[in-house]
């Protein structure tokens, strides 16, 4: 039982050492909190919204977040380069950690029916050209659709073909 709760803490410690590391690697303060956000996101497989990072803080590292807190954290990751947030037409934020193989612009998916976003990062984002003087300091591209099991529900029940349509949003600075 011993050696049992030694590698739990030793994994627990790799997974801390992993969110402190990249904070550590910017010359940033090292807190709680920003390390809890940090940790969730890259334990996660797909972006999360803001009530979704808040329950994993709560649950996973036994630690109470209060909602202003949490946004200021997930702010402070995207402008260090730690996360990107995703905006899909559900209005909902969503973030997810920069992993180090990712493409820097990469489009996400966006079910439609079930809410779940998805990183596409095998497919790039090239930067449309803009008029002289302006300087593009993001893409945002997201595939509104079905995800297959919610496309293999709608074609079960025979729900409208327009919920399959796939639209493309760009968002530029203004």
């Amino acid at each position: 039982m011993e050696h049992l709760a030694t590698s739990s803490k030793t994994a627990k410690a790799g997974r801390d050492d992993e969110a402190a590391r990249r904070i550590r690697a910017l010359g940033q303060r090292i807190t709680v909190l920003r390390v809890a956000v940090l940790r969730a996101l890259l334990r996660a497989g797909q972006p999360l919204s803001h009530q979704e990072i808040q329950q994993r803080v709560e649950d996973q590292e036994a630690l109470p977040i209060d909602r202003v807190s949490l946004y200021r954290n997930l702010e402070w990751l995207v402008q260090m380069g730690l996360a990107h947030r995703i905006t899909a037409d559900d209005r909902v934020w969503r973030f997810s950690a920069r992993r180090d193989q990712e493409a820097p612009r990469h489009p996400h998916f966006h079910c439609t029916r079930c809410g779940q976003v998805f990183c596409l990062v095998d497919a790039t984002v090239a930067i449309p050209a803009v008029p002289s003087g302006y300087e593009v300091k993001e893409l945002e591209v997201v595939l509104n659709g079905l995800c297959p099991p919610c496309g293999r529900h709608a074609a079960d029940t025979g729900l409208p073909g327009e919920e399959a349509q796939s639209s493309v949003s760009a968002s530029r600075p203004s």
